[in-house]
């Protein structure tokens, strides 16, 4: 040991280790002492430093302090313990075996009005009588008994103040070392109410030491962290708020810094948490930090939760705009390619989406092409996407959407599994969710559009029923574009059918050599159409055997005492008139003579040929195709202006005029009345009415409007 004389705080960290010589690890004399441990370890280096502790390093951060052998100390003590004691600023005394103090400093005497030299011999209980059956005596005689050093703290009250003994028992006797510890209780009492306080506060405190190890945590933060207050004192402060906690408090150059940040739970799960933090002055100068931490879930889930709802409320209010500008956009589009580019372009250009795009199927390889994109370039030029179930790249919403016929959303593209295939791939264009939307019409499906966002949930409530409903609107679009394409080009195919002794092909046993013509069919909406067509007298039984041996719902009407006779056929989902209705093609003739059928149908050039024949002889296996061409319309066709006249009008006021010329209701006198074609239409009668005479208005207005002056009406 050095000759200079130790402080107090060092002299009582001495004091731990009794001259056993017994090791002890830095947590043990931070107990002791009721310190920190970067302050016990400052005073144990100090003590190292000055020859009174040997000190060795144990495993990868630990470290053990002891006290060299007796004779050492002694020796050492020997030297200068007369200055060494004569300098303590708190009480020492010692005593024998037999309890006669041997010992006492100046401190000690004051205490008494005898002087040093009267006390010295004297029993301790005759001179202090009033440690006499205190916690005081009690430690004294336990320690001289097991001879083994202790700490006794506890209320005196002669002095009126509370005490802090420590007491090194050796053979001769005790030595104790005494200190007034009354402000520092007072401190702690301080402290210990402002603890109750700090435990009833339904936030988690916690306080950090210089090297941000927890050194006080509340039972709120206990509680909040899921750890146990033991695993939490001494740990860092990273355990609990991640890497990122030094980084966040040192770019703050406040004094009180208010952090939003992720808090991880002994369960594996995280959660944000709102922290106050707080500089702190330590003891020995060290600077540390308080914090005060509420969790804020509820708080920014509910931020969250209404930034959703504002996103969803312009998205809504977006796409209502963004859906009548594509309808007033697509009106009148010459083409389909036309109507599908218009789409996308609208909807890439909104500030609701970030692109769009358009495919159909390749019927060859049952993957999906792309038809037409906008805000991306080049979708589908790394990626496959599949029709065939047996393909897991069909899984996913466009795939599904071909398949099922109906819209597929994806609320959160990196938790939805059906995008596995496909999620490194669209990652970089930064989409959280998506619809895809299967164009139809009157059940054919042209396309599926997809639609993406950077918002999760964007395609639900009201926005998702608009945005959806874009689907039927574009379907409508292009088979009216398609159909007016049918009606106005001078290019068509021509598919010819014919089916051998059709009678037999149906199992009808009722045959007869007359003639059966289908001059005309009008669809009337959800797959229902009206057939109209005249029979030879002999044939006219045999039209109801016909009508009853196809496919689907049937009602004839005949209307025999006409010349000839005429028949109107309601047909339910008729495989074929569907199919080519739906692609906006045409019957142009179909009749039945000597047992054959024959059907002529015309198509525009850009339909899907493949499925008005697949419809054909899935329908009438017997059937075979005669002939498949490209024609051009005779420049002598006696039927322009009738084309003409059709493309003008809407399906409604088509289908309601075609009804009521075939049915016979502009002859005299009538043959069919205005409610029973509207019966037959499925409209109340004031709709046919209305239909009926926007349609005759159009017509008329076609043949008497000045050709320069052409006037337009709904």
């Amino acid at each position: 040991m050095r000759s200079e004389s130790l402080t107090d705080a060092l002299r009582e960290t001495l004091a731990v280790f009794d001259g056993s010589g017994e090791p002890r690890t830095t947590p043990e004399v931070a107990e002791r002492l009721e310190l920190g441990r970067r302050s016990a370890y400052a005073r144990l280096e100090r003590l190292a430093e000055q020859g009174c502790l040997e000190t060795k390093k144990v495993g990868a951060n630990a470290r053990v302090w002891w006290q060299p052998s007796t004779g050492e100390v002694t020796e050492a003590n020997s030297r200068g313990l007369e200055e060494v004691v004569a300098r303590i600023s708190d009480g020492f005394f010692a005593v024998d075996d037999e309890w006669r103090l041997t010992y006492l400093n100046e401190v000690h005497t004051s205490m008494f009005d005898e002087t040093r030299s009267e006390l010295l011999g004297e029993r301790l209980w005759d001179v202090a009588p009033e440690l006499v059956d205190t916690a005081f005596e009690t430690a004294y005689r336990e320690a001289m008994e097991t001879q083994t050093a202790t700490i006794v703290e506890a209320y005196f009250p002669p002095l009126e103040g509370w005490y802090r003994d420590i007491v090194h028992p050796s053979p001769s006797g005790l030595s104790i070392y005494f200190t007034d510890v009354t402000e520092r209780k007072a401190r702690e009492r301080t402290l210990e109410r402002y603890e109750r306080i700090v435990e009833t506060v339904g936030d988690g405190i916690y306080v950090l030491d210089g090297d941000d190890r927890f050194t006080f945590v509340n039972d709120a933060f206990v509680s909040m962290t899921g750890y146990g207050r033991e695993e939490l004192l001494g740990s860092s402060a990273e355990h609990v708020f991640g890497g990122e906690f030094e980084e966040t408090w040192t770019d703050s150059d406040r004094s009180v810094a208010v952090l939003e940040e992720q808090l991880h739970g002994a369960d594996g799960e995280s959660f944000i948490v709102e922290s106050r933090l707080s500089r702190l002055e330590l003891e020995d100068g060290e600077r540390g930090r308080v914090g005060v931490v509420r969790d804020v879930t509820d708080r920014v889930d509910y931020e969250r939760e209404l930034e959703h709802q504002r996103e969803q409320l312009a998205a809504v209010t977006s796409i209502g705009g963004i859906a009548n500008e594509i309808i007033h956009a697509i009106i009148g589009q010459p083409t389909r390619a036309d109507i599908e580019d218009t789409v996308c372009e609208n909807l890439a250009n909104s500030n609701s989406y970030l692109f769009a795009w358009i495919g159909e199927i390749d019927t060859a390889t049952q993957t999906v092409d792309l038809r037409t994109e906008a805000g991306v370039e080049g979708y589908l030029d790394e990626t496959t996407i599949s029709v065939d179930p047996d393909d897991d790249r069909s899984r996913g919403p466009t795939g599904r959407a071909f398949r099922f016929g109906e819209v597929q959303t994806t609320r959160d593209v990196d938790a939805d599994p059906r995008y596995e295939p496909w999620r490194d791939y669209i990652e970089p264009y930064g989409v959280q969710s998506s619809a895809a939307i299967p164009i139809t019409h009157e059940g054919a499906i042209y396309g599926v559009l997809n639609v993406y966002a950077e918002r999760p949930y964007a395609f639900e409530g009201q926005e998702g029923r608009q945005i959806t409903q874009l689907g039927e609107v574009i379907g409508h679009a292009i088979a009216a574009a398609e159909r007016k394409q049918s009606l106005l080009s001078d290019d068509l195919v021509e598919l010819e059918f014919q089916i051998r002794n059709v009678f037999a092909a149906l199992g009808v046993s009722n045959e007869t050599a007359g003639k059966i013509t289908f001059d005309h069919t009008v669809p009337i909406g959800d797959d229902e159409f009206l057939v109209y067509g005249t029979a030879t007298p002999d044939a006219v039984e045999t039209v109801h055997d016909l009508a009853a041996a196809v496919d689907g719902e049937t009602d004839v009407t005949v209307h025999s005492e006409a010349t000839p006779p005429g028949f109107e056929i309601r047909m339910t989902d008729p495989p074929v008139l569907s199919v080519v209705a739906s692609l906006s093609g045409y019957i142009d003739s179909a009749s039945v003579e000597n047992g054959d059928f024959r059907l002529t149908i015309h198509l525009a050039p850009s339909v899907d040929v493949h499925r008005v024949v697949d419809a054909v002889e899935s329908a009438y296996p017997d059937a075979e195709l005669r002939c498949h061409r490209q024609i051009t319309r005779p420049r002598d066709d006696p039927r322009p202006v009738q084309r003409r006249l059709a493309s003008e009008l809407t399906n409604r006021q088509h289908a309601v005029l075609s009804a009521a010329y075939y049915a016979g209701f502009f002859e005299w006198p009538r043959e069919k009345s205005a409610a029973e074609l509207a019966d037959s239409l499925d409209i109340a009668a004031p709709t046919f009415h209305q239909h009926l005479r926007k349609g005759e208005r159009k017509v008329f207005d076609s043949l008497f409007s000045p050709p320069d002056e052409p006037e337009e009406r709904s």
